[in-house]
């Protein structure tokens, strides 16, 4: 119905030029004299350019389209360069370029417009600055033409899809030792280097995403072929954190401090258990490897703020023991509650409560003083302590 509209539109366009130059000949023809065969004379040309206008095929355009970077951190920049050929040298006057692209369910658009002449190729750039956590997809580019006074219009998308990932922005972590100790008395750090404490009892062939440092040099030097250590297990503290996906004023924040502390943990050779609250629950496993943390990163570069009343909490596997780090910006008795049913060790939970810079904390300090009561370890994270807040918790 929509395709039907619009060719009985571009019919009725060219139907309507036609009718101008009939009317002009006419008028020349019956009026007779200088001025009346001026005008003719005059309108024919845009009457001609704007009829082989509409008969000129769009197919003949060529588009391409350049990313500067696949993937960047937020608030980076990115340049998108658009290249368009085509073969026939028509004369094209107002020609509108229009590239679109998608991002956190929004859509918007960079428009270009160019007096193309007989030019047959054309290049222009554009530069995002400051862009925003998320996935941003850019599907196709539109080319419109337009004749002298606007008689003719005609415009074609071309399919040209690319894409591009903005990561959240990692802050360095500071570690402590945790208040648990081992059995000899000592403390244990906050995210213990089980691999680097460790003795080799063995070597392996390599493996992708093994650290350099695990790599036995010597018996490279002898077989002249990678082999990485293998290390006895230690028994070390293990971490889960818990990232909740529903809305709120700080969730990029959260989203950010949760990066972090996967990026700091694998700097630091600790494995982290991932897990998102959200419509769909997700749960990243023991992550060690770059692949691992890829994906993880993946995850949180694409994940979008939801409705806390939809929000599903992922089956808590968690050894006793285990601390699990809880990270919102919207914290609830209804959220910790659930959070209980599956572990129901209040004193091994931290839960990290993303705000501004100068709450207003009213409200959340009854909150915060209700779930502590349940002795759960509440720390408020803000722009200027995310990078202690590990540190002030692990040492409560």
């Amino acid at each position: 119905m929509k395709q039907t509209m619009k060719r009985m539109k571009s019919i009725s366009s060219i139907v309507g030029v036609f009718g101008i130059g009939v009317a002009a000949y006419a008028f020349a023809k019956f009026q007779g004299g200088f001025v009346s065969w001026f005008i003719f004379y005059m309108i024919m040309p845009f009457v001609l350019y704007s009829v082989m206008l509409y008969f000129y095929p769009l197919r003949d355009f060529t588009v391409k389209r350049q990313v500067s970077a696949g993937q960047m951190t937020r608030d980076g920049r990115v340049t998108i360069r658009l290249s368009i050929s085509r073969k026939l040298p028509f004369p094209l006057l107002y020609t509108v370029i229009v590239d679109r692209r998608q991002h956190a369910s929004k859509e918007r658009t960079v428009q270009q417009i160019v007096l193309l002449g007989f030019r047959r190729q054309y290049e222009f750039s554009y530069t995002l600055t400051n862009v925003q956590r998320g996935e941003y997809i850019l599907p196709a580019v539109e080319i419109e033409v337009v004749d002298f006074f606007n008689w003719i219009r005609k415009r074609r998308v071309y399919m040209v899809q690319s894409s591009f990932l903005v990561y959240p922005k990692i802050t360095d972590m500071l570690y402590e030792s945790a208040v648990s100790r081992t059995s000899e008395g000592q403390k244990v750090s906050a995210f213990m280097l089980a691999k680097d404490a460790a003795m080799p009892s063995s070597v392996r062939e390599y493996a992708t995403g093994d650290r350099m440092s695990w790599i036995h040099w010597k018996s490279f030097a002898r077989t002249n072929k990678l082999m990485t250590k293998e290390f006895d297990e230690q028994k070390s503290e293990q971490y889960t954190v818990l990232l909740d996906s529903s809305t709120s004023d700080t969730f990029e924040e959260g989203v950010e401090f949760a990066a972090s502390l996967l990026v700091s943990a694998r700097q630091h050779q600790a494995a982290l258990t991932l897990m998102i609250a959200g419509q769909q629950p997700i749960v990243l496993p023991s992550i060690q490897s770059a692949n691992q943390m890829q994906q993880a990163l993946v995850h949180l570069a694409k994940i979008q703020q939801v409705d806390s009343n939809i929000v599903s909490i992922p089956i808590l596997q968690v050894e006793q023991g285990n601390m699990i780090l809880v990270i919102t910006g919207n914290l609830r008795m209804d959220f910790i509650h659930r959070i209980l049913l599956s572990y129901s060790k209040p004193s091994s939970i931290v839960c990290f409560v993303t705000c501004a810079d100068d709450p207003n904390t009213e409200d959340l300090d009854l909150i915060i003083d209700q779930v502590r009561q349940l002795g759960i370890i509440v720390r408020i994270v803000s722009k200027s302590n995310v990078s202690l807040a590990l540190k002030e918790a692990v040492v409560s």
